[in-house]
């Protein structure tokens, strides 16, 4: 799937391929979502051509309660 929407030159997957590693970092320290098209995970909805919003995952815990 294309993309169509104007802003797409602030992308990530756009942001990548000019080489701007420290702002793509940047707008993926904490992402609640994830493109559909390519799978980038963002902070930001508006930086992907296809959101999809991540499920909350809350606690994991530290393994203690898992049984080998």
């Amino acid at each position: 799937m294309a993309c169509t929407d104007k802003k797409h030159p602030e992308h990530i997957c756009s942001l990548t391929a000019r080489g701007e590693i420290d702002l793509v970092h940047s707008l993926a320290l904490h992402p609640a979502f994830e493109c559909a098209n390519c799978g980038a995970k963002v902070n930001d909805q508006d930086r992907v051509c296809d959101p999809l919003e991540l499920p909350e995952i809350g606690w994991m815990g530290d393994g203690a309660d898992v049984k080998l």
